[in-house]
């Protein structure tokens, strides 16, 4: 089963695929809390990317309307150096979890607390991807 979403196109913002590594928390339920590690990192593959929020690709079955903590370094080649490279830090609620094989999920998450200053490097970096 393809790690890329084929189905029709329902965001409202532009999306370009990535191969960044993110870092999330479960914030809330308690439950998928407890049962992911109380205050348990993982490491997934971001798959794509917008102003609205990403996919991922991560071993847990993360439950719609999961709150997460999400950290990644967003890298941007088109700017100048010291513009480059931002740490992002982002909360955001699980849109859709869906199994594609060999115990993988692509989880669907919306940004709901992001920076100003976040969401415009993402935009930015969205509307120079040559993927895009």
């Amino acid at each position: 089963m393809s790690k890329v979403y084929a189905g029709p196109e329902r965001r409202r913002f532009r999306r370009v695929p990535v191969d960044f590594i993110v870092i999330y928390q479960v914030n809330e339920p308690l439950v998928v809390k407890m049962s992911i590690g109380w205050d348990t990192e993982v490491e997934a593959m971001m798959l794509d990317l917008s102003e609205g929020g990403m996919a991922v690709l991560t071993n847990y079955y993360i439950p719609k309307d999961t709150v997460l903590s999400l950290r990644f370094t967003l890298v941007n080649l088109s700017l100048s150096d010291q513009e480059k490279i931002r740490m992002m830090r982002i909360v955001g609620n699980v849109r859709y979890a869906i199994l594609i094989g060999n115990n993988e999920y692509r989880i669907g998450i919306c940004f709901t607390e992001i920076s100003d200053s976040d969401k415009k490097a993402i935009s930015d970096f969205v509307k120079l991807s040559p993927l895009a």
